[in-house]
């Protein structure tokens, strides 16, 4: 069994996450102070730390600079509100597992994103062969460039898959990414 901290703010959003925690196998703690998850990052075996960014006292940016500079090997997924780039690089940069927008998620794909920052879900990417027509003509309906390069570092797209424990062994989310997180 896994130990996971949750450490958000609002109270609804952390009680909902550590409900949902729990009936996912995990053993869940929780708290709304940066400081005291530092704290119990240090003296407890964690395994993995969901930080809101705007928890009291210190931020999970900040916690997150903490527990790197203190020597622990804990992953660590940053929560904000919405999506900001800025916040989600900084993150990224300081080797934060990920970056996840809770309004983004619901609370059964964020156990599927720690699942998967723990080893415990296999995921795949794969490059994709854009010389197929059934793949190109997929990419144009979603929406992508005609050349399938990033505009920002010029990467080639490239095929997400998770495995989908809840549908079966041979189940798989499937999604079309740029492999740098540029777009």
């Amino acid at each position: 069994m896994k130990n996971i901290l949750i450490a958000i703010n609002n109270d609804f959003l952390r009680e909902t996450y550590l409900e949902v925690f729990k009936a996912a196998g995990f053993k869940a703690i929780e708290t709304k102070s940066g400081k005291e998850a530092f704290a119990k990052s240090q003296s407890e075996k964690i395994d993995l730390i969901l930080a809101d960014i705007g928890l009291a006292e210190i931020g999970g940016i900040e916690l997150l600079q903490k527990i790197n500079e203190s020597g622990k090997k804990i992953s660590i997924i940053i929560l904000g509100q919405y999506e900001d780039k800025s916040v989600r690089k900084k993150a990224l940069d300081l080797e934060a597992k990920d970056f996840i927008a809770s309004s983004d998620v619901s609370p059964s794909e964020l156990v599927r994103k720690v699942k998967i920052a723990l080893g415990e879900q296999k995921s795949y990417r794969l490059p994709v062969d854009m010389n197929s027509k059934e793949i190109r003509s997929l990419a144009a309906d979603l929406g992508y460039n005609s050349d399938f390069k990033c505009q920002k570092c010029g990467a080639f797209l490239e095929m997400n898959m998770i495995r989908d424990l809840s549908s079966g062994a041979r189940h798989f989310l499937i999604s079309f990414v740029y492999p740098n997180n540029c777009q």
